[in-house]
């Protein structure tokens, strides 16, 4: 396995259970505690979790350090203060907070937030940084925009940020002080400053454990072609597109069935689509369900939808490829990386219209062919397997370290800490 060395990991979002950034940050964690002696900075309301968490695992754990900023900023964050502001505030804490320390450490990595745009504030060349895996450099396509409604003006904010981020100081700094700048997507290579795109490299922030990769079932050629969407329902994840491509596919293909999993601000617009698109019969509505029973869903159903506008990666789509299920995604951002045309049908988000169809047009073919939704699911899983399980991605990972510290010595600096 190698020499152990001393790590220092950020991770502001870091819990067990949780999904999303938390659960990210807490596998980051877990797995390179296998290689290294890792020490996490985090939050410190996410401290019982992770205490209760640790009880139940068998070693080696990583220690933990939590931080929060003075407590009249965790009352305002309370009260309405922005998330990026606060998390700007806990990330110069902490680095005060653990600048007397850092001579301790071989190694600096920051794991989450995983925005590109606020990667903290970790200026130093020793002990060596490892950024990432950094996303957000994707940007809702422009055509969909209009149908965002009170949304617009805060998405359209945010692409501004976007595309204004590579001119921002700071960013400068982090991104010449680190040995690695590690990304999840190709949209947020294209936002790392030129100069810096020799450090980049790129890997997917996010992975499953090897018990959520599920055996393959026998694919059903007769009766209803079941689809499923999961998702949270907010305008950037495409609830209503769906909708439409589904209500398009059914005119073709009437043994279609949907299920949508999930809830949210968008859910009552979602539904309202379906019944101006007279298909809401046809869609079963879960609302929000636990994580465990996600799986007993994937294997319950012959096709997965994923129409996110805007996504780093897409963790659903990630699930669902586990689970064998052959997918219909929008070619563009995470989703255009972790899927392949072997794993899915893939279509061009030009605007709403065509996208609506080009799905609709794939779920369709999708039903009426069960022999490439055979080969599908099989080439999905062993995609999975291959690349996206959190051990390999910890070996990956592991290597990434090496890399740091070879750098940091050709600079002349030892980026080592013996103890």
């Amino acid at each position: 396995m190698g020499e152990r060395r001393k790590v220092l990991m950020s991770a502001y979002a870091c819990e067990p259970g949780r999904g999303s950034e938390p659960e990210v940050g807490w596998r980051w964690a877990t797995e390179m505690a296998r290689y290294h002696d890792v020490t996490v900075v985090t939050r410190a309301n996410n401290r019982s979790v992770i205490e209760a968490a640790l009880a139940s695992m068998p070693p080696p754990h990583p220690g933990f350090l939590y931080y929060d900023p003075p407590a009249p900023w965790v009352r305002w964050k309370g009260r309405g203060v922005p998330v990026s502001v606060f998390y700007a505030l806990w990330q110069w804490g902490v680095r005060r907070k653990v600048a007397p320390m850092l001579g301790g450490f071989d190694l600096v990595h920051h794991v989450t937030f995983n925005s590109f745009r606020q990667p903290g504030y970790w200026w130093q060349r020793q002990p060596p940084v490892v950024l990432g895996p950094l996303g957000g450099g994707q940007i809702c396509p422009w055509a969909f925009l209009p149908g965002f409604r009170s949304r617009l003006i805060p998405e359209l904010f945010r692409s501004l940020t976007v595309l204004s981020a590579p001119w921002w100081p700071q960013l400068h700094f982090s991104f010449r002080s680190a040995a690695v700048i590690l990304v999840a997507n190709a949209d947020t290579a294209r936002r790392i400053p030129a100069r810096y795109r020799s450090k980049v490299r790129t890997l997917l922030e996010t992975g499953v454990t090897p018990e959520q990769v599920l055996p393959l079932r026998p694919v059903r050629r007769d009766g209803p072609v079941r689809v499923l969407w999961v998702s949270r329902m907010e305008k950037i994840k495409g609830g209503t597109l769906a909708v439409a491509a589904f209500a398009r596919a059914r005119r073709s293909e009437p043994r279609l069935r949907l299920s949508m999993v999930g809830d949210g601000p968008d859910a009552g617009a979602v539904k309202a689509a379906a019944v101006r698109l007279g298909v809401a019969s046809a869609i079963e509505w879960h609302g929000r369900v636990p994580r465990d029973q996600l799986p007993f869903l994937f294997q319950s159903h012959d096709v997965f939808l994923f129409t996110s506008l805007r996504d780093t990666s897409g963790n659903a789509l990630l699930e669902a490829m586990a689970a064998g299920l052959p997918a219909v995604t929008l070619l563009h951002h995470g989703q255009a990386e972790i899927a392949t045309d072997e794993t899915a049908i893939r279509v061009a988000p030009r605007d709403p219209e065509s996208a609506a169809n080009d799905l609709a047009g794939a779920l369709v073919t999708l039903a009426r062919d069960p022999g490439r939704r055979q080969r599908m699911s099989e080439a999905a899983r062993e995609r999975v397997i291959r690349f996206y399980v959190w051990p390999r991605k910890a070996e990956v990972m592991n290597r990434i370290y090496q890399e740091a510290w070879d750098a940091g010595a050709a600079a002349g600096g030892s980026g080592c800490a013996k103890g």
